[in-house]
């Protein structure tokens, strides 16, 4: 190569590192001026639906957000990380987002992964908002808050509903052998025997369990008005064994019933389960929700869901309460906890003073292969 054609070689390479550091230098610059928030989700693993439906509302919420002017004249921009649906994979995103990447405010879902990153947060003084379901987990944390009812308020109203709308006295529980499983149990349990009523049979089953016909075979014996499952993805197949064995008692159930999985797998056999889900609606005549469902619909081809709908409403709280309160962790506690009535897609949202919520639950019902609102 003649010493001319080389310095020309030399001097496009020279101007090309120069445009490089000129653009990582704009990009640092960029995200500098940026609020960074991290998503902690279930993209793959036994949780993954929720995962991506999760992605989807919190994608749906920074468009929002940054097309009206971010926060403050600051960008939102979200990292997410995949937690796989493992406690252990989700403490190492967690440690990742808070001393690489200078994460202050964290979104995350799923009790043992809530339970495991919590502690982390805690000691770092980071904001961690969680749309796992297991009662207590805003108990005794200063920065963890929930933008999702809980179990109890689920249960309980299954409770209720018993009672006055669905006249059931007699009722059997097959639930999940894990702590969620365990804790719906015994709470359901005492709660329906205290109003009077009997509990007939209790069985449980491993996460990922396929055959069901022992523990339904006894339940069956017992001759229950209803029989409670509390599940993931197995209810589908639970459902359609009991009526493979001649079972004809009601089902109930609380907001997995809803997952598709579950009602695919069950046919048939889940037309007229009635269970419990927070009271997100993607039929009301509100603007808020019209405007979200009609969005959803038109960037990802499909219906929305509570849980999309759930971390929308999550990212909305989040960036209203740096754009008040700044970056702040205490200031940001303090006025999350203020929060009263926040007109949600996935329900008026209140804040309590242990960081969970107060948000209205709903009856629904299988009808065809189709969830649609209960009608008494």
């Amino acid at each position: 190569m003649s010493t001319r054609k080389k310095a020309l070689w030399i001097s496009i390479v020279v101007a090309a590192g120069v445009v490089a550091v000129i653009l990582v230098f704009a990009l640092r610059q960029g995200q500098e001026k940026s609020l960074k928030v991290g998503a902690i989700l279930p993209m793959t693993g036994s949780a993954a639906s929720y995962g991506k439906w999760m992605h989807k509302g919190i994608s749906l919420a920074v468009e929002d957000i940054n097309r009206e002017g971010g926060i403050n004249g600051r960008k939102l921009l979200v990292i997410f990380e995949d937690s796989a649906s493992d406690n252990k994979v989700a403490v190492n995103a967690a440690s990742k987002l808070i001393f690489v990447d200078r994460i202050r405010i964290i979104e995350t879902t799923l009790t043992g992964v809530t339970k495991s990153v919590s502690p982390i947060t805690e000691r770092n003084k980071v904001i961690l908002f969680t749309s796992a379901t297991f009662p207590g987990l805003t108990d005794n944390c200063a920065y963890v808050f929930r933008n999702a009812t809980n179990m109890a308020n689920e249960v309980g109203r299954m409770a209720e509903a018993c009672k006055n709308e669905l006249n059931i006295r007699r009722i059997a529980l097959l639930y999940i052998n894990n702590p969620v499983g365990v804790w719906f149990k015994n709470y359901f349990a005492q709660t329906f025997k205290d109003a009077g009523r009997e509990v007939t049979a209790v069985e449980s089953f491993d996460q990922g369990a396929t055959d069901f016909r022992t523990q339904l075979n006894k339940i069956k014996a017992t001759n229950p008005g209803a029989l409670y499952i509390q599940g993931y993805k197995e209810i589908g197949l639970a459902m359609k064994q009991a009526r493979e064995l001649g079972m004809q008692c009601q089902f109930l159930g609380a907001t997995d019933f809803e997952l598709p999985d579950v009602v695919e797998v069950a046919g048939e056999a889940a037309n007229g389960a009635i269970y419990t889900k927070a009271a997100f609606d993607p039929r009301s005549s509100t603007e808020t929700v019209k405007s979200f469902v009609s969005r959803y619909r038109e960037k990802f081809g499909e219906e929305p869901e509570i849980y999309g709908a759930t971390m929308y409403d999550a990212t909305h709280i989040i960036a209203l309460a740096v754009s008040r309160a700044g970056d702040d962790p205490d200031k940001l506690r303090e006025f999350i906890l203020s929060i009263r009535d926040y007109p949600g897609v996935s329900g008026t949202t209140t804040f309590l003073p242990n960081g969970d919520v107060s948000k209205p639950v709903m009856l629904k019902k299988i009808e065809g292969g189709t969830c649609v609102p209960y009608k008494q």
